[in-house]
């Protein structure tokens, strides 16, 4: 591994100044679990990291019951995984993060790096995406808040801009009668997602109908997707039999799986509709029973 300068900004203003400098040559370090492992194995070079270790403020999380969650991007995922506010309002986020690699792991890595690592397979996405995020992202100037579904552009890729560094994710507060999940298949307990299906259901408590679903899918694409076709059979409907089936048969319309080193399009597939299946049947309980798990 070459040598690379390690700055140490205290204000966010000059954190973003520095990398605006650097041109793209330098890397924001929040974890350090994926950025420090790629350097080692010279998957990249940078000429630089910037921590963001001593900005204030970017490990805050607060919630207002009107307004949502609002996370910093350097708060630990474990802290995410724990925080009462994600536990009692957004326990499915919680869930999530807690598949994501060991306990050791989620002592170190943060939300932020989580997201702008922008891997296909990353596990908080998917569900930050169903109870529908954003990020807020600025550049020591100037804001702008970007739906967490529109943020990412490829793998490894996303709207930010040089310069630019995520400054809070914000997570709508939930709406009353909703059921949501995260189910993930992987090889082993610690290991990424072969496939991870996100749902957030929201429900009319008098006819049990559907009002509103949203399913997002990890590991199928270049990007965490909606399942959209999924999403318009179920809503404005019951969950019975039929429609649970008529959706399963469009999960993966939205998907373009591959054949990679860990499993094949045709393995990913199964592993969709079998998985939106299970989180689907889960909703139809929970109604069922009133709305109680």
């Amino acid at each position: 591994m070459k040598a690379f300068d390690y700055e140490r900004p205290s204000t966010f203003e000059d954190a973003c100044r520095i990398l605006h400098a650097a041109g793209g040559s330098k890397k924001v370090l929040a974890g350090g679990t994926d950025l420090i492992v790629k350097t080692r194995h010279k998957v990249m070079a940078p000429e630089g990291v910037v921590s963001l270790k001593d900005v204030p403020g970017l490990s805050d999380i607060s919630f207002d019951p009107e307004k949502g969650l609002f996370i910093g991007p350097m708060l630990r995922l474990s802290d995410v995984e724990t925080a009462d506010a994600v536990k009692t309002q957004y326990p499915a986020l919680a869930a999530a993060v807690a598949t994501i690699g060991s306990t050791q792991v989620r002592n170190r890595a943060t939300i932020g790096g989580n997201i702008c690592n922008a891997a296909p397979s990353a596990d908080s996405p998917p569900i930050l995406m169903a109870y529908g995020a954003s990020v807020v992202i600025g550049d020591g100037k100037n804001e702008r808040e970007v739906l967490l579904e529109d943020f990412f552009t490829g793998p490894g890729e996303t709207v930010l801009r040089v310069g630019e560094i995520v400054k809070q994710i914000v997570v709508p507060a939930p709406p009353q009668n909703i059921f949501a999940i995260y189910i993930k298949a992987a090889r082993s307990a610690l290991d990424i997602a072969l496939v991870g299906v996100a749902l957030l259901a929201v429900f009319d408590p008098a006819d049990r109908v559907v009002k509103d679903l949203k399913v997002a899918l990890a590991a199928v694409a270049p990007t965490p997707v909606r399942s959209r076709q999924m999403e318009r059979i179920v809503i404005g409907n019951k969950l019975d039999d039929t429609i649970i089936e008529k959706a399963v048969v469009e999960s993966c319309t939205d998907a373009c799986s591959i054949t990679d080193i860990r499993t094949t399009e045709g393995y990913r597939d199964t592993l969709v509709e079998t998985h939106t299946r299970q989180a689907l049947e889960a909703a139809r309980s929970w109604i069922e029973k009133g709305g109680v798990l």
